[in-house]
This record gives structure tokens, C-alpha cells and sequence, in this order.
């Protein structure tokens, strides 16, 4: 049969198919590139040679009765060289960067064993389409006229479960955003039900992603995006801590509105159910931090824990630590300004009291003084653990290089902190009467 009879019974098989960039390689025979060039009409087209075939595409053009085109590209590649192959290849795509990679199609049929396994892989680390033409064999020889084009499977289709396995180590270490780009790439490259199951959970990292972040709003929506199917399998199990940690972020972002409006901001951190989201977001977040070893933003969060509980004592005694009104606190407790010297002179701290500013306020309330003054309050927070304490304990956090130091915090010094906040979530749950493990277990990311 002559190669145009071939050419014919190819294009009937191909059809209306059409490739915007192909990709081909020289070699002895000039059959599959001539049928793969007359047929899809590529615009661009670029060939991997070696000094051996260096006239190939000049055969090519001949066979098919073209004119060799200027703009076609050659590089010069060893075909047993893969990382040589996987360069030739990003510098095509490099010189097409303006077209999507999927659009650029690899030819996996001519070329030697090595070279085609050369070719899959670095297209299946680059994503890149591959072609290949099938012929029928007799003899150990194909059969002309039987050509036809096939579009080899994925390897993410075979070895998807690979990726899955990466993508799941980096969910369960907390590098949500790697275990987000993983799954998204495999819902798109893999067939049902795989890609819903790994749609939804890189939906579920973006979503741990955005939380641990604080875009509480943006972690919001996703994970109600999330809920609004049935979860696959693999996340069905998880349903309702979903749906309860998608309503405490729901209830998160309206606090959060309603303490940037002066009138209501008491009023809600005195609301012990609206500071528990935000309290259960920053001390999990410092867990996960502390179990990566990054002690410093550990401790910076857990400082943070220190003091919302703090501003949340304080409110319920009707101060806001932002803007403290102090003199209507000092006439409920008339000697209240002797007791915080005393406890000041007990921390080992200069007696300051509480004296107002030049023009009657008062400043802002920090860490520390919040619990001076809920000790001189007798607040039953302050049953457990001495101001000296969180004093003595704290110095360390506040050498860190993320507070007012110039260096990591070791984790000993980590732990010696974190004793003194340990206390006083325990004592702040008592007095709340809630169960922190509940609480805990609500606001912990679940694992896959």
C-alpha cells in the first residue's frame, strides 16, 4: 500500500481532530511524523534530533509535499539522555510559553525504548499531551493502512494513587497549600470517582489553608462550598466536625464585625460563645506550629490566647482593655488602685497604679497588666496562677525574634511558656463551665 492510500485511511480515522503544537522526533522512517503532520495541521512544530537525523524534517516535508517550514524548532537532544530530553522540552515550551501546555502534544511513537520513556515521563513532569500512533502487526511488522491515533492514559491515571499518598503526608504534616495544588492537579488529570474525591479534598486544603491564614471570611465560604454536596467517602466520615467548624468560622466572622463597631464590642467579648471561636482558632493553629517545631510562632499565638483571655475576663468586670474606663471600675471597687500596687510590688514591678494620662484616659490595657488588675479584682481566673508567673514565663516569648528580640526561642523555653498558658486554659474553661477536650476537638483539622 503507498503512503497515500495511508495518509487517507489516517485522516479518515483522525477525523476533524486538529493540534495546535506538536512535538515530534526524528528517526529512520518519516511515516508517523509525515501522517501525524498532514493530518492534525499543526501551527507550530518543533523536533527533537540528533546529529544523525538532523534531515529529518526536511523528509518529513518532502513525503507530504511541503515546503520545510523557517519557524519549526530543532534541538539537539541524546536520545538515552532523559534530563537532556526534559531540557529540549522546556526550552520549546519556553519558546511557547504564550500556549497552554495542554495544547502542546508529544509524539511517543518513533524514537528508540529509551527515548519514548524518556519523552512520557518528562511530558508527564512538564504536562504535556502525548499521541501515539497503533498499527495492526503481522510477522513482528506493522501493517500499512492500519494506522490509527491513540492518546495514552495518563500516567496520574495509573499512578495517581502516588501523588494521592504525597498529597495526603503533606495534608497531615499541615502544608495545606502543597496538599491543595496535589489534590487539584489530580482532580483534574484523574477519572471518576477519584476526581471528586480529590476536588473536594484540595477544596478542604485551600479551606486550612485560609483558616490558618485568617481570611476567615474566604475559609467560610469554601468550606460551606465544600458542604453544599455529599462528601465523598473519605470525607463523609468528617460531616459533622465540618459542618461544626464551618458554623464556628461563620460565628468567628461575626465577631470579628462586630468588634470593629465601638458600641458592641464589650458586649461581645464579654460573650463567652463568641470569643471561643477565635481562642480555639489561635491555640489549635499554635499546636499545629508546635508540632512542626516553629516555636517562635507557636509562642506567638499562644501569647495571643494569653491575651484574649485576658480581654475576655476583663469585659465581663465591664472593661474593654483597648479603651479601659477605669474610673467607673475604681468607684464600684474603691480600693482597687491600692490593691493593683500591691500586686505590682509582688510581680517586682515599679508602682505605677492606676493613674490616668495627661487628659483623663487611659491607655490601652497590655498583657500583663490585664492580669495585674484581674488579680487585684480577685478574679476567679487568677485563683491558679500568680502574675509573677505569667511574668517569669513570658520573658522568653518576648526574646523571640517575632516579638521584641533578635532571636529563636528554644523549645525548652518554649515549654516553660506554654506551662503558664496550659493553667490558665484549664482555669478559664472551669470557670466557663465547658468542656475544653470539646472544645479542642472542634477547632483540631481533621486528618485523611
Amino acid at each position: 500500500m503507498d503512503f497515500n492510500e495511508q495518509l487517507r485511511l489516517f485522516c479518515e480515522r483522525v477525523g476533524d481532530r486538529r493540534a495546535m503544537a506538536l512535538i515530534l522526533t526524528g528517526s529512520g522512517q518519516t511515516d508517523t511524523a509525515a501522517l501525524l503532520l498532514a493530518a492534525l495541521q499543526p501551527q507550530r512544530v518543533a523536533f527533537l534530533l540528533t546529529p544523525e537525523t538532523n534531515t529529518f524534517p526536511e523528509r518529513v516535508a518532502q513525503q507530504i509535499e511541503l515546503s520545510p517550514d523557517p519557524n519549526w524548532l530543532r534541538e539537539e537532544v541524546h536520545y538515552t539522555d532523559i534530563k537532556q530530553v526534559y531540557r529540549a522540552l522546556r526550552t520549546i515550551i519556553g519558546k511557547w510559553s504564550d500556549l497552554p501546555r495542554e495544547q502542546m502534544l508529544v509524539d511517543l511513537t518513533a524514537g528508540t525504548k529509551v527515548m519514548s520513556v524518556g519523552l512520557a515521563k518528562a511530558a508527564y513532569a512538564l504536562d504535556l499531551g502525548t499521541i501515539y500512533i497503533e498499527s495492526d502487526y503481522q510477522q513482528n511488522k506493522p501493517v500499512p493502512g492500519t494506522q490509527r491515533l491513540i492518546d495514552p492514559p495518563d500516567p496520574y491515571e495509573v499512578f495517581g494513587d502516588l501523588e494521592a499518598e504525597e498529597a495526603a503526608r503533606a495534608f497531615n504534616t499541615y502544608d495545606y497549600l502543597s496538599a491543595a495544588r496535589i489534590y487539584a492537579d489530580l482532580a483534574r488529570r484523574v477519572p471518576e470517582p477519584d476526581q471528586v474525591t480529590y476536588a473536594a479534598l484540595a477544596q478542604l486544603a485551600i479551606a486550612y489553608t485560609q483558616w490558618e491564614a485568617f481570611d476567615l471570611q474566604a475559609a467560610a465560604q469554601t468550606l460551606q462550598r465544600l458542604l453544599s454536596k455529599p462528601l465523598p467517602g473519605q470525607l463523609a466520615v468528617h460531616h459533622h466536625t465540618l459542618q461544626a467548624q464551618q458554623a464556628a468560622l461563620a460565628r468567628l466572622v461575626q465577631t470579628i464585625g462586630a468588634m470593629a463597631q465601638p458600641a458592641r464590642a464589650l458586649a461581645t467579648l464579654q460573650d463567652l460563645d463568641a470569643v471561643l471561636p477565635l481562642l480555639g482558632s489561635l491555640h489549635t493553629n499554635a499546636l499545629r506550629r508546635e508540632a512542626q517545631q516553629r516555636y517562635d510562632t507557636a509562642a506567638l499565638l499562644r501569647y495571643r490566647c494569653l491575651e484574649l483571655i485576658s480581654q475576655h475576663r476583663l469585659a465581663t468586670h465591664g472593661v474593654l482593655a483597648e479603651e479601659p474606663d477605669l474610673d467607673t471600675l475604681k468607684k464600684r471597687v474603691p480600693n482597687l488602685d491600692q490593691r493593683y500596687r500591691q500586686i505590682e510590688r509582688a510581680t517586682g514591678l515599679r508602682e505605677r497604679g492606676l493613674q490616668p494620662n495627661r487628659d483623663g484616659t487611659y491607655s490601652s490595657i497590655t498583657l500583663l497588666n490585664g492580669y495585674l488588675l484581674l488579680a487585684a479584682l480577685n478574679d476567679p481566673l487568677m485563683e491558679s496562677v500568680r502574675p509573677l508567673e505569667i511574668r517569669r514565663r513570658s520573658r522568653a516569648r518576648n526574646q523571640s525574634i517575632l516579638a521584641h528580640g533578635f532571636r529563636q526561642i528554644s523549645e525548652a523555653e518554649y515549654r516553660d511558656f506554654v506551662t503558664v498558658v496550659e493553667q490558665l486554659l484549664d482555669q478559664f474553661f472551669a470557670i466557663g463551665q465547658r468542656s475544653r477536650s470539646d472544645w479542642e476537638a472542634l477547632y483540631r483539622f481533621v486528618t485523611v
